[in-house]
């Protein structure tokens, strides 16, 4: 495999990882909202900054797998619906 394949195939990953992180970070904004949850009272739940929920719903970065499980359990969802959109 050479160098300019090896870049698509990198290029082809980054794309798709950022259209699941999106889609992640819209189900997440969407049940914090329906659920009226601030951002800062979900950092203070979850003992994270605000900062970090913030970005997790702007889809800049991805919560980690504990915080989805506790998430899920103070927004009465599905922990696999949250990560996936799959039920």
């Amino acid at each position: 495999m050479n160098r300019h394949t090896q870049h698509i195939g990198y290029l082809e990953r980054s794309a798709e990882d950022d259209r699941l992180r999106r889609a992640l970070a819209a189900r997440l904004d969407r049940a914090l909202k329906r659920a009226g949850i601030s951002s800062a009272q979900a950092a203070k739940w979850l003992g994270v900054s605000e900062g970090d929920v913030q970005f997790w719903r702007r889809g800049i970065t991805v919560p980690p797998l504990n915080a989805f499980t506790h998430l899920a359990a103070i927004l009465n969802l599905d922990v696999h619906w949250l990560c996936t959109g799959k039920t």
